[in-house]
Parts: structure tokens; C-alpha cells; sequence
């Protein structure tokens, strides 16, 4: 028996360490095309002990997904490494929007939600309640923004959900999916007509706490201390490195430099096809994101391929500036742009507010997203977006010194983005690949959500559906 795991990211390492855990012990191969592992995660360590993430920063702790992660984390060893931020941290209640060139910081208690704070017009608390007497439509999936524009008003979806959606999936709201990425919302809306109401009526359908996950040391500490985010000496690629040593120290294959090119069925499962040599596989797990496991599946079946082919995705530019001192006002997480705003920044992020490292300030910058193209063209130079940067943090945060030490990456197609439809597509292409009788998984953030917890979590439950 072997099993392959396509892709060396964060969700293909995790599926192979879940893999071996689950008590499969016999081969396991890892293939990724790249000469690193771990992905979009990537730590930029300095000689004095400065850490830029290009990429994920801070992992949330709620829901059986953060529970999830943070066990992962005790088992691989790494509860000592850890550096977390507690609920009511400046970083976790102040947040800030940029509106017609004036950052507003956005309501974060019940007090400020009942006042008027600009650039709303009424108290968010009104939009709120706002939803209890309005109707509902029938519906599979609609946009986020539409949903929210429904539901509790234009300015909440254009102040809030709009930027959220820039700032988290470099995508615009009204493309993406509100089943997809709120599906709890959606769901009790369809049920019972209202948000409000159906939070309240439809309790017994919320998420329980996994007692597994509940018996974790490490997870009740968080619970009890009140952990919001958190991440690792050396920043999130110490994850992705202590997943790739646990890995080879129980014998998993971990090849790189190796594309797949493509799939093949045999009596006994897959063939896997790379640019180094070809595998038989009993069964495989797709980590790879959609946009490259398309063309792989060709020789398999062209209407799965159109599936998953069917998903979109973003680039992001990043910039990372490092000014000697504490250059900011007020500590806070960051701020985002929405859309209506003339900018070409998605977003800036204050990373020493959330986590200290020493008498600096460093600031991440995002660009692009959904409008990279259109803004900055198919290859722009770091220069440029190193200029756009600057000019953003002079403008809206008064920073005129220069900075002592930056980083600039374009991240190129690092995000999918789970569009109108994309649940249906993800479960039409799973029920096809079952009909099929493939041995194939899919697992990783083009289908389940794509934050560092949701592709653990998704190649955790690949993992445990192989069948051995």
C-alpha cells in the first residue's frame, strides 16, 4: 500500500502527519513541485532575531478548527514555542477602516455599537435589529455582499463585510459566496427568516466543542486564558518545519523538485505521474490548489476537471517596512480599505501591536487582491509596490522617516476565492470522484476554507477517509 499526498503546504504536511497518526505504516510519499515546504507559510528570519511573515501571521483559536491546530501544536511539541495575544489586547479590539482618507477605528463593545461612529450614519446596534423585521429570500447562495446588504444594510456591508473581505480573501464581496464563507449565517436565515432570530431559535445546531480536542492540555489553557491569536518563535514556518522533521523521522518520502503531471487509473488505484518518476498509488490526497491539480486530472475525466478548474484566485502584493521606534499613535491591529476608497492598498497590518519585537514598528501592506491586475499589471517590479507602500503609510499614518529595513513579495495566485457557487462545484466534484470509484481526495484551502486552521482541519478529515 501506498498512499501519495500531492503538495508540500501546510494542509499536504498535515495530511501526511495525520496519515501516520491514523496508523497507516506503510509507504507515504509527499510530492511538491517547489525546493521548500510549507507554501503560502513563510518566516523571514533576521540575524538580530526580527521575523517578517510573507504570509498567514496569527492563527485564531475559536471553534473546533483553532482547537484543532493548538493540538496539533502539543503533539508536535511546540506548547513551550508558542507566543499568543489574549482577548482585549489593543490588537484584538481596536480595528480601523479607511473611509475618504480618515481611518476610523470600527465599534468594539456594546457602548460604541449604540453610538453613532463615523463612517456610519446610525448606531451599528440599529442595523442590527434592522434584520429582525426584514424579509427573507429564498435562495441556494448569493454573494456576501448581497446577503449583508439584505439583511442589515448597505453601510454595514460596505464598512464592514467589504473590507473584511478584501482584507481576508483578497477578493471583492460581491463575488463571494455567503453559503461558502457564512454558511452559518445563510443557513439560519433560510430556516427561519432572520439572522437574529434563527441565532437565537436554532442554538441546538451550533457547533459543540469536539471532547477530543477538549481533553488537549494545551486547548483548555487557551480556553481559560482567553487566547484570540497566536503564533511560534520563529514565526508560522517553526510549524511547518516541525511538521517536516516529525515526517521523515517516521519515515514519510518527502520529494522535491517534483511536478505531477498528471493521473492515471490502474487495477489498483492511481498512477501518479511527476517530472521525476511515476508512482503507484493506492489512494491519494490532493493538497495542491485547484488551479494546478486541473490539468492533472485530464487523463481522469474532463468534466471533473472543469470542476475544479472552476475556481478562481487572487494576487497579493506584500510589503514589509521596519522603522527604528514606536511610530504609531495608537496600537491597534491594522486597518482595511474597502473597496469605494480610491487606493490601491488592500490593507496595512501593525505586527509589533500584536506581537512586540523590540524599539521598532513594523507594518505589512497589502495590495491587489481581486484588482491586482487592473492596478499594478501582469508583472510590476517590487519597486513600484515598495513606492505604493510608502506613499499609503506617509498618507494615512504620518510616517515620514524612512524605513531601516522592507521586504516586498508578490504572492502570485495565493488565494482562492470561493465565489457564488463554489460549495456546489466543491461537492459536485466530490460526488463525481466517488461515482468514478477514484481514490482521490481532495483536501487544502481551495475547497474548505482558506485560513492555516481550515486546511489542517480539511486534510485532517482526508486523512482519516482513507481507507486502509
Amino acid at each position: 500500500m501506498t498512499v501519495v499526498v500531492l503538495g508540500g503546504g501546510i494542509s499536504g504536511l498535515a495530511g501526511a502527519y495525520y496519515l501516520r497518526q491514523g496508523g497507516v505504516t506503510s509507504r507515504i510519499v509527499v510530492i511538491e513541485a517547489a525546493n521548500r515546504l510549507g507554501g503560502w507559510v513563510k518566516s523571514r528570519r533576521y540575524e538580530d532575531g526580527v521575523v517578517y511573515e510573507e504570509g498567514p501571521r496569527t492563527l485564531r483559536t475559536g471553534g473546533n478548527v483553532g482547537a484543532n491546530t493548538l493540538h496539533l501544536a502539543e503533539q508536535l511539541g511546540l506548547s513551550s514555542k508558542i507566543r499568543h495575544v489574549v482577548y482585549g489586547h489593543p490588537s484584538t479590539l481596536n480595528r480601523m477602516i479607511k473611509v475618504k482618507g480618515t481611518l476610523h477605528k470600527l465599534p468594539n463593545s456594546l457602548k460604541t455599537a449604540l453610538s453613532k461612529k463615523p463612517p456610519f450614519t446610525k448606531p451599528l446596534a440599529f442595523a442590527a435589529l434592522g434584520d429582525l423585521w426584514k424579509k427573507r429570500v429564498i435562495n441556494e447562495d448569493e454573494s456576501l455582499f448581497s446577503f449583508v446588504n439584505r439583511r442589515f444594510g448597505f453601510e454595514v456591508a460596505s464598512y464592514a463585510i467589504d473590507p473584511l473581505a478584501r482584507g481576508v480573501f483578497a477578493g471583492n464581496a460581491r463575488d463571494l459566496s455567503v453559503k461558502a464563507l457564512a454558511k452559518r449565517l445563510h443557513e439560519v436565515e433560510q430556516k427561519h427568516g432572520s439572522v437574529i432570530k434563527g441565532m437565537v431559535k436554532d442554538r441546538k445546531n451550533s457547533e459543540k466543542p469536539d471532547p477530543t480536542l477538549m481533553k488537549s492540555e494545551l486547548v483548555r489553557k487557551a480556553r481559560k486564558e482567553k487566547w484570540a491569536v497566536w503564533s511560534l518563535q520563529g514565526g508560522l514556518q517553526t510549524l511547518t518545519e516541525t511538521l517536516e522533521n516529525k515526517l521523515l523521522e517516521s519515515g514519510v518520502e518527502i520529494k522535491m523538485g517534483h511536478s505531477v503531471l498528471g493521473l492515471k487509473k490502474n487495477n489498483s488505484g492511481l498512477i501518479v505521474q511527476t517530472s521525476g518518476e511515476e508512482i503507484e498509488a493506492t489512494s491519494v490526497i490532493s493538497c495542491l490548489p485547484s488551479m494546478n491539480l486541473g490539468p492533472v486530472l485530464e487523463p481522469l475525466n474532463k468534466d471533473l476537471k472543469s470542476l475544479i478548474q472552476s475556481i478562481p484566485y487572487t494576487t497579493v502584493g506584500v510589503v514589509t517596512m521596519e522603522f527604528e521606534g514606536n511610530l504609531l499613535s495608537e496600537p491597534a491591529f491594522g486597518y482595511l480599505v474597502p473597496s469605494s476608497e480610491p487606493c490601491r492598498v488592500l490593507g496595512v497590518i501593525f505586527d509589533t501591536c500584536t506581537f512586540d519585537q523590540g524599539d521598532r514598528t513594523i507594518l505589512t501592506v497589502m495590495m491587489g487582491g481581486y484588482w491586482f491586475k487592473d492596478w499594478f499589471g501582469e508583472n510590476p517590479s517590487p519597486s513600484t509596490l515598495m513606492e505604493e507602500a510608502l506613499q499609503e503609510v506617509r498618507n494615512s499614518l504620518n510616517i515620514t522617516e524612512s524605513p531601516c529595513r522592507y521586504n516586498t513579495a508578490i504572492l502570485k495566485n495565493c488565494i482562492p476565492q470561493y465565489i457564488v457557487g463554489h460549495s456546489q462545484a466543491v461537492e459536485n466534484a466530490r460526488r463525481l470522484i466517488a461515482r468514478l470509484r477514484l481514490p482521490l481526495l481532495l483536501a487544502g484551502s481551495s475547497y474548505d476554507g482558506v485560513g492555516i486552521n481550515d486546511s489542517i482541519m480539511s486534510a485532517k478529515r482526508a486523512a482519516a477517509a482513507v481507507v486502509i
